[in-house]
C-alpha cells in the first residue's frame, strides 16, 4: 500500500514543508521543524536530506532549504508502523470487515426451489 502525498507532484525530490505536513507537524515553527526532522533522521531511520549549497560550502544536515528524495520518504512513510502496530491494524480491519459481513448476511434470504 503506498502512502498518497495530499500534494500531488512529480518532482523527484520533496521539501521540508510539505514532509512536515503529510507528518501532522505543519504548525512547527522553523526552528522547531528542523530539530524534529533531524532528530527523525538520526534517531528513526528517516532519509538524510540531500546537500544543499549555504553560502560556500555544502550543507549535509537538515536546513529550512533541505530536500529529500520522495521515492525514499514515500518508502519510509509506507513502512513507518512498527510491525506488531501493523498486525494490530491489519487485525483490526479484519474483526470490522466480518462484522460488516455478518450485518450483510443476516440482511439475506434463502430461497428455496424454484419459482412460487
Amino acid at each position: 500500500m503506498s502512502y498518497l502525498s495530499p500534494i500531488f507532484s512529480d518532482a523527484a525530490t520533496i521539501g521540508i514543508i510539505p514532509i512536515a505536513q503529510r507528518l501532522g507537524r505543519g504548525d512547527y515553527k522553523s526552528r522547531r521543524l528542523v530539530r524534529y526532522m533531524t532528530a527523525l533522521v538520526h534517531e528513526a531511520g528517516f532519509p538524510p536530506p540531500l546537500p544543499c549549497l549555504v553560502g560556500q560550502h555544502l550543507e549535509h544536515g537538515v536546513t529550512m532549504k533541505s530536500q529529500w528524495q520522495r521515492d525514499a520518504v514515500d518508502a519510509w512513510l509506507d513502512n513507518f508502523l512498527p510491525p506488531d502496530n501493523a498486525l494490530a491494524c491489519d487485525q483490526a480491519a479484519k474483526t470490522a470487515a466480518a462484522a460488516e459481513m455478518d450485518q450483510a448476511a443476516a440482511g439475506l434470504r434463502l430461497v428455496v426451489g424454484g419459482r412460487p
